[in-house]
């Protein structure tokens, strides 16, 4: 994949995000939501070559590879909430939370100590 390809899809996603949005802005019948969509839909517009372009470079640089899953429509429901919240794409607040959730340190469940403790209690109570 080359990087144009990557920046001519990244633009494809961006205006179907664009157009999503417009046609959610039609069907809103509170116009103080309604406006706030056209708005951010505009502003997406205004920057959408920018954005794809920095999405290919980005791209690039990392050399990416696409994950697709399935999950839950309620979590995709609240992964775009959170995405719209944010003023950042879905696709990058899925990629920071995973990136966060694999850097977290694993803690064990219980310690060898803690084992270690019931089991004497264990011991104990039993004798």
């Amino acid at each position: 994949m080359t990087d144009k390809t990557t920046q001519d899809e990244a633009l494809v996603a961006i205006r179907q995000e664009i157009a999503d949005k417009r046609a959610s802005a039609e069907t809103e019948p509170d116009p103080v939501k309604r406006e706030r969509r056209v708005r951010h839909a505009r502003l997406r517009e205004e920057i959408a070559a920018e954005e794809a372009e920095a999405i290919a470079a980005e791209s690039a640089e990392n050399q990416q590879a696409a994950l697709s899953l399935r999950v839950p429509a309620s979590l995709v429901a609240e992964l775009k909430a959170r995405a719209d919240a944010e003023h950042i794409p879905t696709s990058a607040l899925v990629r920071r939370l995973l990136t966060e959730a694999l850097r977290a340190p694993v803690a064990p469940a219980l310690t060898v100590e803690q084992v270690e403790e019931i089991a004497r209690r264990v011991y104990h109570e039993s004798a």
